[in-house]
């Protein structure tokens, strides 16, 4: 029973003692530091600046910022899309040149082709109206800009275009590439 008088009474002792030395802490310090929820915006950016070395962007700055960025990303996909197009494009170059020679085609036949492909590139204004958004797809399929409306949907999905369609009207042509009208509906 002795023994545990003394323990709780050091116990006490220490408890109190520590509580003293936060008293006089509290009482005898001058509050030299200033708290930086007290201090003005203009202070606290030149202390962010001084001290962590961080950059400090208006409004306009930050907007300019994330709209190069997202453009950068936009850039950056296109020249993938286009990469893989000219690859494609490359291994239907040379299935088709071995057609041609399967086929004994002649040049005129070719450029006659061609010159009728030209031909019937189909222009189509797009409109896009409010909850129409998901039947982007189907309106250019019905229209022959493109060939697959589903494909195209799953394209904007895949991408993230699905959710930056924008409302109004845009003009479209069955020359284009499903990157190049997610482009035009976005913008």
């Amino acid at each position: 029973m002795k023994k545990m008088k003394q323990s709780i009474r050091a116990f006490s002792i220490g408890l109190f003692s520590a509580g003293l030395v936060l008293l006089a802490v509290y009482y005898f310090d001058n509050g030299s530091t200033q708290d930086i929820t007290e201090m003005p915006v203009d202070d606290v950016i030149a202390y962010m600046k001084e001290e962590y070395g961080y950059r400090v962007l208006t409004e306009s700055e930050f907007i300019s910022l994330t709209v190069n960025q997202e453009a950068n990303d936009s850039e950056s996909k296109e020249e993938a899309n286009k990469e893989s197009e000219d690859t494609s494009s490359a291994k239907a170059n040379e299935e088709e040149e071995t057609d041609k020679d399967e086929n004994e085609k002649s040049e005129e036949e070719d450029h006659e082709e061609k010159n009728e492909e030209e031909e019937t590139i189909t222009s189509y204004t797009l409109t896009i109206e409010a909850g129409s958004a998901s039947s982007v797809g189907d309106k250019l399929a019905e229209n022959g800009i493109i060939d697959n409306a589903s494909e195209f949907n799953q394209y904007l999905s895949d991408e993230g275009y699905d959710v930056k369609v924008q409302l109004g009207e845009f003009e479209v042509q069955s020359d284009m590439s499903f990157n190049e009208i997610a482009e035009v509906i976005t913008k």
